[in-house]
């Protein structure tokens, strides 16, 4: 219990959460019981609802992905699947049961009870069907999952089959706890960050492998072998990209490396900007970060890497014998460990929760590093933002950690499958070469710096730090902005998007897709 009560005493919310509980224990006992029980129900309470979001997560990211896939593919969209039709349908229809002749008793009290909401329900489905057609589609996929019968095959190994889900998706559930959401919002910032979600999130695989081999099924059996080989191979170029940013930053804190994005080494004219970052700190770490994202998109089993569960050669892979609910941990687990990679990548080379505006971070700023936190008598050791700041932190955050699952799902469906051989040597020959050169270059970079500039004057080291960083960015940003925008299209890409265009305006006037 001893690390668990440290980690939630020093988490931002646990000691409020801790004198709450035990304030509450007060009231019903004359005796408040010790820190033991209060510990117990303050863990449970963050957990019951990260939980809860993880599913909150998943169902909407089910309705963003069923709208990308609809766009680039032209199929059919959520809006089509009866949009303004649904909770008010379900309720109404559940109170028509209660009410008919021969209904059980607690079929007459649900009625009773639902019968008020139907109205309600019904206006709700008219207001979602305007803003966002078809998106209650992922609670009918809820409501679904949980009715189906849970089925466990009579040879399967039965402790083991069911155990394998709850390792899957806890493996992506504890990573959760070292995200580094804002300044001033996040469970917990071990010093350890970056090791303890590598650790964690490598528990994957032996679920997987559990949920293959205890299914007793040869295509479940293959598919979790493969699984298992893709996530251990894919582990080595994420594992060498999280290496360099820990030898850039010089922490393994995952607050600590933003803080070192900050630009805090003595540059007042740069702090807050976007060219702090590290994916802007060299040309190694620029392609370090397209290497990283891929082998985290191998992690997830996301295509182009989703042969573990290829549908055409493997009957689904290692949860084919899977239904209901334990079947849908599975997929949570696929939308989180979205999640947590998309952050990882986020925090180690895009600046974690900073906006990157200079003049906008400093406003927010209420003590730099050295100086007294107002109210208190604590020196900053690092930049303190007040709740604006915090609030607008953690917007940032998310947006850019869910610009990147977008680009997942955008891959998903535009790119084809890999075949085994193709993905084995995308890693072993390709991924795994580049990122040990981008890790040499970058830790070349961190010890050539030191003899550029004297360390006796390190407010001129940042500066030229600051310098190169900032060109290296506006170049960036000046070649993507004519690649997209003035770029002229070659004869084939004007026939291709001509062709577009005419589909667009024949198909149904855009009605029936997304």
């Amino acid at each position: 219990m001893l690390p668990l009560y440290d980690w939630l005493m020093h988490a931002p919310w646990g000691v409020w959460i801790i004198d709450l509980i035990q304030t509450v224990l007060g009231w019903v006992w004359l005796h408040p019981s010790d820190h033991t029980l209060a510990l117990l129900i303050g863990a449970s309470i963050p957990v019951v609802v990260v939980f809860f979001l993880i599913q909150a997560v998943a169902g909407g990211s089910t309705y963003i992905e069923r709208k990308v896939a609809a766009d680039i593919q032209r199929r059919v969209g959520p809006n089509q699947c009866n949009p303004s039709n649904f909770l008010g349908a379900v309720f109404a229809e559940a109170v028509a049961r209660g009410q008919a002749a021969g209904a059980s008793k607690g079929h007459q009290f649900f009625a009773k009870l639902a019968a008020p909401l139907v109205p309600v329900f019904k206006l709700l489905d008219a207001i979602l069907g305007r803003i966002a057609p078809g998106l209650l589609i992922f609670l009918a996929d809820g409501i679904k999952l949980i009715m189906k019968e849970d089925l466990v095959p009579s040879a399967a190994d039965k402790p083991m089959f069911k155990l394998a889900p709850a390792i899957v998706l806890a493996s992506a559930f504890a990573a959760l706890a070292a995200l580094p959401y804002s300044d001033g919002f996040y469970v917990a910032d071990f010093n350890i960050g970056v090791f303890y979600i590598a650790a964690i999130t490598s528990i994957e695989a032996i679920g997987i492998l559990m949920a293959g081999w205890a299914s007793n099924n040869k295509w479940a059996l293959l598919g979790g072998m493969r699984s298992a080989a893709q996530i251990v191979s894919y582990e080595i170029p994420v594992g060498l990209a999280l290496l360099t940013g820990i030898i850039l930053s010089g922490t393994m804190s995952m607050q600590g490396m933003i803080h070192q994005q900050y630009g805090f080494e003595g540059v007042g004219w740069s702090q807050g900007w976007w060219w702090n970052w590290n994916v802007f700190a060299s040309p190694f770490m620029l392609l370090l970060f397209p290497v990283y994202y891929l082998a985290g998109l191998a992690e997830c089993n996301r295509t182009p890497f989703d042969i573990p569960e290829a549908e055409s050669e493997l009957v689904a892979g290692y949860h084919t014998e899977y239904s209901g609910m334990r079947f849908a941990f599975f997929f949570m687990a696929e939308y989180a460990m979205m999640c947590v990679v998309s952050a990882i990548a986020v925090t180690i080379f895009l600046g974690g929760w900073s906006t990157g505006i200079g003049p906008l971070e400093n406003w927010m700023m209420v003590a730099k590093p050295g100086q007294l936190i107002p109210g208190t008598e604590t020196v900053a050791a690092a930049p303190v933002f007040g709740w604006l700041g915090g609030l607008v932190h953690l917007v940032a955050f998310l947006v850019k950690t869910y610009l990147l699952v977008f680009v997942m799902m955008w891959i998903r469906w535009t790119l084809p499958r890999f075949r085994v051989d193709q993905m084995m040597t995308l890693c072993w020959k390709k991924l795994i070469p580049l990122s040990l050169a981008c890790m040499t270059g970058a830790s070349l970079w961190m010890l050539v710096r030191p003899w550029i500039v004297s360390q006796e004057n390190p407010e001129a080291l940042g500066n030229l730090t600051a310098l190169i960083s900032m060109v290296l960015s506006l170049a960036i940003g000046g070649f993507l902005f004519w690649w997209f925008f003035l770029k002229k299209l070659s004869p084939d890409e004007q026939r291709e998007r001509k062709l577009l265009v005419e589909a667009n305006i024949s198909a149904q006037g855009g009605k029936g897709f997304a």
